[in-house]
């Protein structure tokens, strides 16, 4: 592994880490409930996070790539439920949607990342 993966990987676990630290929002009310957390998304959350620690633990750029996948699909299922009125079975908002697309496009990145500095090497 070079340092370059290396500091990849461990970026791919930060991100991971985040996701399921964001579980924390189950718990918030009011003035600091700053991400939507609840039913669905809690388990995308919790699933796909965790799959991102693996993926960063493992030096995977495949399972890197599904996790930031998935948190792009999330979000575009969660976008169309919120286009019909509410967040639906995954009970999300905007701050839960632009959360999905932010962990999404990062984990995307890192593992194309991953892919271009393996092959430079």
């Amino acid at each position: 592994m070079t340092a370059a993966g290396g500091s990849l990987d461990r970026a791919t676990t930060t991100l991971g880490a985040v996701a399921v630290a964001s579980a924390v929002f189950v718990f918030a009310r009011g003035d600091i409930n700053f991400i939507r957390v609840r039913g669905g998304s809690l388990v995308v959350l919790l699933a796909l996070g965790l799959l991102a620690i693996v993926a960063g633990r493992l030096a995977s750029r495949t399972l890197t790539l599904a996790a930031g996948a998935g948190f792009l699909a999330s979000a575009a299922v969660l976008l169309a439920l919120m286009t019909q009125g509410d967040g639906g079975f995954l009970d999300g908002d905007g701050s839960t949607f632009s959360f999905w697309l932010g962990l999404g496009v990062g984990l995307l990145l890192l593992g194309l990342a991953h892919d271009q500095q393996t092959s430079t090497t």
